[in-house]
Formats: structure tokens, C-alpha cells, sequence
């Protein structure tokens, strides 16, 4: 019986220990909030459109998330995404981007889009993965994440472990 309990303690200490880690975000243009993993991402300046701006801390994935006030057609939204991929590819030419796959996911209780697309740029190229949510009355958001092509799936497991706190705030 104790070493069930004592099992039990260790499995709630191994859960719960990483929550404390966390470092909130909060956007000031949407009513959104995530927890980064304060011991995992080294926070760096966001520029452009980026809200927050994030690197692991052996630099081989990045994470940016980028919200707007305003709304449009899901279908123009993600065109928008491909058409500033494009403009980031190798000589700017949109067959430099090609995209690996479309799905939906629930994150915070709503369907978000996902496009994961690979850019060649002038050292070879990089996956992302943009998770996006648009909608009339609350906005738009973007969770991108990037990495070399082989960092692929580490850089969805850590998106997958930030997704998972995704909130909307009221």
C-alpha cells in the first residue's frame, strides 16, 4: 500500500514540478494566455508583428506568436501565411516554399488551423509549423514554430507541451 502511495506522490511530482516552471504570457492585442516553460525557451525581442519571441536554449527551435486585432476569412489568412513564407524563401520565389501538411487541432476548447510548410532559404531550409486561430470578435493568433527539417518532431513536442496551456481569457 505504501509504495502505491509513495507512486502516486512521484507521479504527481513529476506532473505538476514542470507547471512550475512557467513563465504566463498574456497578449495585450487578443484574450489569449500561454505558459512558457521558463527553463526551456530564452526569451528574445520580438520584431515586425511578433508579440513574443522565443528561442530553445541550444537555439535549434524558435517560436514566435503573433496576434492581431483584426479578422479575416480563414482561407485569405492562410494565404497571407504562405504569401510572407514566400517572401522569406530563397530568392523570394514561392516554389520555394512547399507545405508538408493541413489539419485541425483543438487547442483552449477551439479548432485551430494547422499548415506546416518548409522554406529553402539561402543555407538550406527550415520547417515551421503555424498553428492559427482567426476569428470576428476576438482576432487573430499565431503560434509559429521552426526548426531545422530533422528537429521536426522535437519542435512539435514542444509546441504540443505550450499548446496544451493555451487560454482564453475573458
Amino acid at each position: 500500500m505504501n509504495r502505491i502511495l509513495l507512486g502516486a506522490i512521484a507521479s504527481a511530482v513529476v506532473l505538476i514540478t514542470p507547471a512550475l516552471a512557467c513563465e504566463t504570457i498574456t497578449s495585450a492585442k487578443v484574450k489569449l494566455s500561454a505558459c512558457v516553460d521558463a527553463t526551456g525557451w530564452a526569451t528574445q525581442t520580438p520584431s515586425g508583428d511578433q508579440e513574443f519571441l522565443y528561442y530553445s536554449s541550444d537555439e535549434t527551435i524558435g517560436f514566435a506568436v503573433i496576434n492581431e486585432n483584426g479578422a479575416w476569412p480563414v482561407s485569405q489568412f492562410r494565404e497571407a501565411i504562405l504569401s510572407n513564407a514566400a517572401a522569406a524563401a530563397l530568392d523570394a520565389k514561392p516554389e520555394n516554399v512547399s507545405i508538408v501538411s493541413e489539419r485541425l487541432e483543438n487547442i483552449g476548447g477551439k479548432a485551430w488551423n494547422v499548415i506546416e510548410y518548409q522554406v529553402q532559404i539561402p543555407d538550406g531550409s527550415l520547417l515551421f509549423q503555424n498553428f492559427y486561430y482567426v476569428q470576428p470578435g476576438f482576432g487573430s493568433s499565431q503560434f509559429v514554430y521552426w526548426s531545422a527539417p530533422e528537429g521536426g518532431t522535437s519542435a512539435a513536442f514542444r509546441a504540443g507541451q505550450m499548446l496544451a496551456t493555451v487560454q482564453f481569457t475573458e
